[in-house]
């Protein structure tokens, strides 16, 4: 069956998706769909069921083969081979991932889902990714969303959005468990198990672990690198200059993560469908913070989620309400005591209604409630509690407009309104006062979208976005006082709860061109960005020597360092890639990217150059694949050029030049087992990719089952 063009395919999968099973009121059936299109099938964009190549976006559909094929059980290493992301390992399991630029500890750019559901934590806008309550196995697809989709996705999608979705009990059967072993002593398993209850729903339930060991290489402090010896070939073929020192930063903690989660969907009546979700996970690991510190972290997270989907007289309406806990203890100072513990609490009530005006005009409506609380306790040596509030209110619109069947028009628009308020003691001291924090600030965010399909072949694709990027948790609330006994001074580092959100502006330009004769799909995409207010998060204006600001108590209390809107920085660049795959099993991926960031003169006083150069500009990526009965072979080489890597404000170290070999070699056995042996960082045995510890060659065995 040849699949249908877009001679109104919007309107074709619409009526498909409501006639794949006798409910009529539904979560999405990805398997059913994308067999019957030959290509991967989203409604993360819209809400409406669309091709992946008919998005009003960039976007690139991450598929359940290629996350196989990948041979990792890490995501951002899955999402390396997508162009335009640049991914960042500071430890054995600790990554960010950033977006066209604007690469740093902590990513705050970058909005990311489990099924719809927020898992990006708001306390330091930060995703911690080797704590996320998913099996690899389990993942039915990774959606990448490039540029800003606020008003797509919500606040803070200021450089794009990641959307792991995973099976649906209701319509996937998946029953699978791994079994992984590798060096530094890693050893894993991951299992999930879903079944369904007659015809009225599905129930799934997952759970994993993971154990390992740190690597062994340098560690970098502000004044050099401290740490273990290593060899003279490691330290030159790393660039590396050993040098034993005594630190008080030096804790980390060997890598652990335990979790567990349950989804359950059940069809009360043909119009009706619920869906709850419930999980737990815990991590320890050693992280890389903005702060430049290398701290020891445990993470521990809780989310519950309910919501339904009603087929009503007025159009599909939805509801979705979850809860996440994160709490997070952090021991900077080098002993086994926390020196802090934050607690976020996030509740989310959504609602939306879908509905159509005629055949060519579809319509969502939203209206979104969040409840934010942010605790800070401090330890005894400096026994501040600050605790924020944050209260949003926002509601949006999409209109998707099928002009033609080869053109279709994508516009959306939300308003947020946030009320901050600050419920716990600041030190008696402090510069900010808690009446600063009883003030609110609204923005909007706008997306809008041409699609063209001029043939068959090709595609052209004109968006224009505007997100929002609120302030961190952290950046309106951080509030401790440092007292120096040997000067009778205290030093203040605080938040700022004048923020304002910092706003991305994007223009783009995209080309899709299939060739046929090659097997392959062309893609070119190139971006105009304008970054306004970017937030540098505690921001040093002054030091323990040379305090800039005047003391508000004369000789005793200096601020140190607080969170300020800096400036505006400017990007530009693109992606090109040519991808596909032949029917004698053979297939490739190549990429180039390009990302150049200019900064204004206050980012670069306040944040050290924090953005500019934070990317390497020129990325190349190469990918080939074999499959040949029940053998797989894949490898992946990525080429990087140099750039600063930024360790803490006003302090960064040049990286050089490098590249990356990742592999992976499997074998089936009778349709149901898996053994595979894969690696990353397989051309050396120590890379310096970032100021902070040098990461090392990893090789793992893994056995999967599927029953």
């Amino acid at each position: 069956m040849t699949p249908p063009r877009s001679a109104s395919s919007l309107v074709v999968l619409a009526t498909i998706a409501a006639s794949i099973s006798p409910a009529r009121a539904q979560s999405m059936d990805y398997t059913a769909l994308q067999a019957l299109f030959g290509e991967p099938i989203t409604t993360s964009v819209t809400g409406t069921a669309q091709r992946a190549s008919e998005v009003a976006a960039n976007m690139t559909i991450i598929t359940t083969d290629q996350i196989r094929q990948s041979g990792s059980r890490s995501i951002p290493q899955i999402l390396s081979r997508v162009p335009g992301l640049d991914i960042s390992q500071t430890t054995s399991v600790a990554y960010d991932v950033g977006v066209r630029g604007y690469q740093q500890q902590m990513q705050s750019r970058l909005l990311v889902l489990i099924d719809g559901r927020q898992v990006f934590q708001d306390d330091y806008s930060r995703t911690v990714w080797e704590n996320l309550p998913v099996n690899i196995d389990d993942i039915r697809q990774i959606e990448v969303v490039k540029g800003p989709s606020s008003a797509l996705f919500g606040s803070n999608a200021g450089g794009g959005v990641i959307n792991i979705v995973t099976t649906n009990p209701l319509y996937d059967r998946n029953v699978v468990a791994t079994m992984v072993y590798g060096t530094k002593q890693t050893a894993e398993g991951d299992t999930t198990a879903s079944a369904k209850i007659a015809d009225i729903g599905g129930v799934k339930i997952s759970a994993g672990g993971m154990n390992g060991r740190e690597f062994g290489t340098p560690r970098y402090n502000l004044g050099g690198v401290i740490g273990p010896e290593i060899s003279a070939a490691q330290a030159s073929a790393a660039n590396l200059t050993p040098r034993p020192s005594n630190d008080e930063y030096l804790l980390t903690l060997n890598p652990s993560h335990r979790y567990v989660s349950t989804t359950q969907v059940f069809e009360i009546s043909p119009a009706i469908q619920t869906d709850t979700e419930f999980s737990y996970t815990k991590s320890r690991s050693s992280e890389g913070y903005y702060s430049g510190r290398l701290d020891a972290v445990e993470d521990t997270v809780i989310s519950a989620r309910g919501g339904f989907t009603w087929q009503s007289p007025i159009g599909t309406i939805k509801n979705t309400n979850y809860w996440n806990q994160t709490r997070v203890a952090n021991t900077e100072s080098g002993t086994a005591t926390p020196y802090y513990t934050d607690v976020e609490a996030l509740l989310v009530s959504q609602w939306e209604d879908q509905f159509r005006i005629g055949s060519d005009h579809t319509f969502r409506l939203s209206s979104e409630y969040r409840h934010e609380t942010f605790k800070l306790q401090v330890n005894q040596t400096y026994p501040q509690n600050p605790q924020i509030e944050e209260n949003t209110f926002a509601v949006g619109g999409m209109w998707l407009w099928q002009i033609s069947d080869a053109l279709s028009w994508t516009n959306a628009a939300r308003l947020d309104h946030v009320q901050l308020s600050e419920t716990g003691p600041l030190w008696s001291g402090s510069f900010v006062s808690p009446n600063a924090y009883n003030h609110s600030l609204t923005a909007e965010s706008a997306n809008s979208g041409l699609v063209y399909k001029a043939s068959d072949t090709d595609t052209f694709r004109l968006t224009y976005g505007r997100a929002i990027e609120l302030p961190r948790l952290l950046d309106y609330g951080f509030n401790v006082n440092i007292y120096v006994p040997s000067i009778n001074r205290s030093f203040e580092r605080a938040g700022n709860p004048s923020l304002n959100p910092a706003i991305v502006t994007n223009y783009e330009l995209d080309y899709d061109r299939k060739l046929t004769t090659i097997d392959s799909t062309l893609k070119l995409a190139g971006y105009y960005q304008i970054n306004d207010s970017i937030m540098v998060p505690l921001a040093t204006v002054g030091t323990l020597d040379t305090p800039l600001v005047p003391s508000l108590i004369p000789g005793q209390t200096t601020t140190l360092s607080q969170s300020i809107n800096a400036g505006t920085s400017h990007g530009v660049g693109g992606e090109i890639q040519l991808a596909g795959q032949n029917s004698r099993g053979i297939r490739w991926d190549g990429s180039y990217s390009l990302a150049v960031t200019t900064d204004s003169p206050g980012i670069v006083s306040a944040g050290g150059d924090l953005d500019k150069n934070s990317t390497p500009k020129h990325h190349l990526r190469l990918l080939l694949g074999y499959t040949t009965g029940p053998w797989e072979f894949d490898v992946q080489s990525q080429y990087q050029t140099s750039y600063f890597s930024h360790r803490a404000l006003n302090v960064n170290a040049a990286v050089d030049d490098y590249s990356s070999v990742t592999g992976r070699i499997a074998y089936t056995l009778d349709t149901s087992y898996t053994i595979a042996l894969s690696g990353t960082n397989l051309a050396q045995a120590i890379t310096r990719t970032t100021a902070f510890p040098a990461i090392q060659r990893q090789v793992y065995l893994s056995l999967t089952g599927r029953f």
